[in-house]
């Protein structure tokens, strides 16, 4: 048996067998340099996975926006199809969380072997490159469509739901089609300062369900909807009868658009617009900051409303 380090062209004698990795015998320098080599295999094994999760997060975030800011047509004719695509979606976010999961373990191990206080095996990369392939192969684009799915009712709405309908045609009153009558100002108290969309005079003279297309279309909050509706069912004057209040804000917070607070705090230039509740996914996706750090701006901006009054360490953003 030869004395020689299997190293290619190497000379030196053998120090000790690399057990964690490649199984030949090695002399000390080369020993090094492929425990060196190795780390640096997992850490990028290890950041290629991490960026994938956070991939499919944005991915999956930002197709459950697109059905809320889009839904407009009838909650009865997409049920079904809602139902079937959600389970789908169900059957995703299962593969986060083990991903997660198998993130929370590996980053403890990173440390450890960090510490000395454990060892790399060749299984350890290929679990990771394992996940990492099966989010790449769970294309979410082509599971999802483009139907739009509902809304709950909002708790931020105003007004008691209960003083707006009548309980005995709660459920005619939620099921009532007719014509969109928000097709130009004047109508029920809608002015230009309410800022909120109209449908055409020509394209929309066809029989929705009102309540459902006042919050999807016109994202008016839910007791709005259920009164306008009310006031279309009871054919009430719409010049003379005032449902919105002129100096009101009239749609739902949910719809809010905002510019990213980054730009604001002069912590990065940035100017993008999207909906609030998809922050996370901005500052995630976009500037690619850590989780902690995203939520401690969200804590922030639900407290504060801004980040004049928040401390951020150097490395936070680099």
């Amino acid at each position: 048996m030869s004395n020689i380090c299997e190293h290619p062209f190497c000379t030196r004698f053998i120090s000790r067998k690399c057990l964690n990795h490649c199984q030949l015998d090695l002399c000390d320098e080369h020993l090094t340099e492929h425990k060196n080599l190795f780390f640096v295999q997992y850490e990028k094994s290890f950041n290629n996975l991490t960026k994938s999760f956070d991939d499919l997060t944005y991915l999956i975030e930002e197709t459950k926006n697109k059905f809320f800011i889009n839904y407009q047509n009838d909650i009865s004719l997409i049920n079904e199809n809602y139902r079937n695509k959600l389970n789908e979606i169900e059957d995703k976010s299962s593969l986060i969380i083990s991903t997660e999961n198998l993130i929370k373990k590996k980053l403890q191990l990173l440390s450890d072997v960090k510490n000395n206080q454990a060892f790399l095996y060749q299984y350890d990369i290929e679990q990771i490159k394992l996940y990492s392939n099966k989010i790449h192969e769970t294309n979410i684009a082509e599971t999802l469509s483009d139907e739009m799915f509902s809304l709950s009712p909002s708790s931020d709405d105003d007004d008691d739901y209960s003083q707006v309908n009548n309980k005995k045609n709660d459920i005619s009153f939620k099921e009532y089609r007719g014509i969109c009558p928000l097709a130009h100002y004047g109508v029920y108290g809608l002015n230009n300062k309410h800022n909120i969309r109209l449908c055409s005079h020509e394209k929309d003279k066809i029989d929705r369900n009102l309540y459902s297309h006042f919050h999807h279309y016109h994202h008016l909050t839910n007791s709005l909807s259920s009164r306008l509706t009310k006031a279309v069912i009871d054919k009430l004057n719409p010049l003379t009868t005032y449902i919105f209040p002129s100096e009101q804000k009239i749609t739902d917070k949910r719809y809010d658009m905002i510019v990213c607070p980054l730009d604001k705090a002069k912590l990065s230039i940035c100017k993008r617009k999207f909906l609030r509740q998809s922050l996370k996914t901005h500052l995630l996706r976009v500037h690619h900051l850590t989780l902690e750090t995203s939520n401690k701006i969200l804590d922030n901006m639900k407290k504060q409303g801004d980040l004049t009054k928040i401390d951020f360490d150097e490395d936070e953003f680099k």
